[in-house]
């Protein structure tokens, strides 16, 4: 069995995912040598990215691998994509430079790293960079574009700008998008507070909407104002313009993360999740089309629950849970289950969601203890609910005889004694429909103050 799925069936069998995790990370320390170290340390992180919506510590792993075994390229390789998942482009260039020191380091890599630090406003260090990889890759149309990017006069970069905003109006939308691009660029790297850069970044967009540069330009435009909602407007537009359900899920799911890693904001990201999750199960996404479901699942718990959402929660976990697979759908199963267990107390539904779980994994933590505690058989347990409600009463019953003298002795001769109708002076209100009428007080007589006397008056 490889160490992957080693990690796997780990995870299967613990309570608290993250923490498991903690305890492979450990473990590993005390490792053979240091290439089987990092190989596994590159698989923890790969599996850390499903778990974990924070992208520390997979970041964290991927760095721990590379450093232990610089031969191992693929663990500084995975951490730059994420980077660039993120949108942290400053990153981006940075491994790449690192990457690039290594004879096995891709050849479109000068390129990738030429762009991001153009697009970052560094635009000296991107020079070389771009310059290498047209040497390489001579036909390649986007490094053409961003060298042309640098070609012009810093004093009458404003002619220039104008100049290519003009040509892209004669051109179709492909070549009109570069030419854009090289205008932004250009805007960008001199005056990038210009309100004319936002304009320019629009015209873009709406030729192409899923134009990496300038979508990376336009984001760091919108957070560097702080204008949260148009930047989650935006995103929302991206996604709702993806060729195909699978697509439209993974931008979800990619906007998610980086409203939680690079903009710092869990609620947003957490509304994105779901609206993966949404679109997962309204569109019957293959499994394992969206990634990081776990840690998505994961993300929404923690939000949702601060709120005090468990039947939201619930409810999602149930229109997704069956369009799921492998690890992702016993999590979402075991979570949901446990929330309609102990939160909501709605045991048919923590059944449902648990028995799923079971047939994934019977010796899962949660699903023991539910096992042990309620039981997965609803028809006993629906036949020993009134016995054991008897058992309450009994139990009720024995404490109460020993409370009050002769209760025994009557229940012994068939039953309780009748209940005796209270004397209490508001009787007559026990039976509104027999009108009874509130007996008024008797007057008592009138006594005559003393110095009244009842003798005659005498007469003179």
């Amino acid at each position: 069995m490889d160490t992957r799925t080693l990690f796997r069936e780990r995870l299967r069998r613990s309570r608290d995912w993250a923490a498991a995790i903690d305890e492979l990370e450990k473990e590993l320390e005390q490792a053979g040598d240091k290439s089987e170290q990092s190989e596994q340390l590159y698989q923890l992180a790969e599996l850390t990215e499903e778990v974990i919506p924070e992208r520390e510590r997979a970041l964290g792993l991927y760095q721990r691998a590379w450093k232990l075994h610089p031969d191992n390229l693929k663990a500084l390789t995975r951490a730059r994509e994420v980077y660039g998942e993120l949108g942290r482009h400053e990153m981006v260039a940075k491994l790449g430079e690192m990457e690039l020191r290594s004879p096995a380091a891709a050849v479109d890599l000068a390129a990738i790293v030429g762009e991001a630090l153009l697009d970052s406003g560094q635009r000296d260090k991107a020079e070389p960079f771009l310059q290498s990889a047209l040497e390489k890759t001579p036909d390649a149309w986007r490094v053409k574009d961003a060298m042309a990017a640098l070609e012009y006069d810093p004093e009458f970069f404003e002619d220039e700008v104008e100049r290519l905003t003009g040509e892209a109006e004669k051109v179709d939308a492909a070549m009109g998008t570069r030419v854009l691009l090289r205008a932004a660029r250009i805007m960008r790297a001199e005056r990038p507070d210009d309100a004319r850069l936002e304009k320019l970044l629009e015209r873009l967009l709406d030729l192409n909407l899923d134009e990496p540069s300038g979508n990376l330009m336009y984001e760091a435009l919108l957070a560097r104002k702080e204008r949260w909602d148009d930047l989650e407007a935006h995103h929302e537009r991206r996604a709702l313009a993806a060729p195909d359900p699978a697509t439209r899920a993974a931008r979800y799911r990619d906007f998610a993360l980086e409203w939680i890693q690079r903009f710092k904001d869990r609620d947003r990201g957490a509304r994105f999740f779901v609206r993966a999750l949404h679109s997962v199960a309204a569109n019957g996404a293959a499994p394992g089309a969206v990634r990081s479901v776990v840690a998505a699942f994961t993300l929404l718990k923690q939000v949702q629950g601060d709120r005090g959402e468990w039947e939201t929660l619930v409810e999602l976990a149930e229109r997704v849970v069956d369009h799921l697979g492998g690890e992702e759908q016993l999590y979402v199963a075991l979570q949901a289950g446990m929330v309609a267990w102990k939160q909501l107390g709605d045991l048919d539904r923590a059944r449902r969601l648990l028995a799923l779980a079971r047939n994934l994994e019977p010796q899962a933590p949660d699903v023991v203890d539910f096992g042990n505690e309620v039981g997965f058989d609803a028809a006993a347990a629906a036949e020993a609910a009134p016995a054991a409600a008897c058992a309450r009463g009994g139990s009720a019953r024995t404490r109460g005889s020993s409370a009050e003298p002769g209760a025994g002795a009557r229940a012994g001769r068939g039953g309780a004694r009748p209940r005796r109708r209270p004397r209490h002076p508001s009787r007559w209100r026990r039976h509104p429909h027999r009108r009874h009428r509130r007996p008024r007080p008797r007057k008592r007589p009138r006594r005559r103050p003393i110095w009244v006397t009842s003798r005659p008056r005498s007469r003179s």
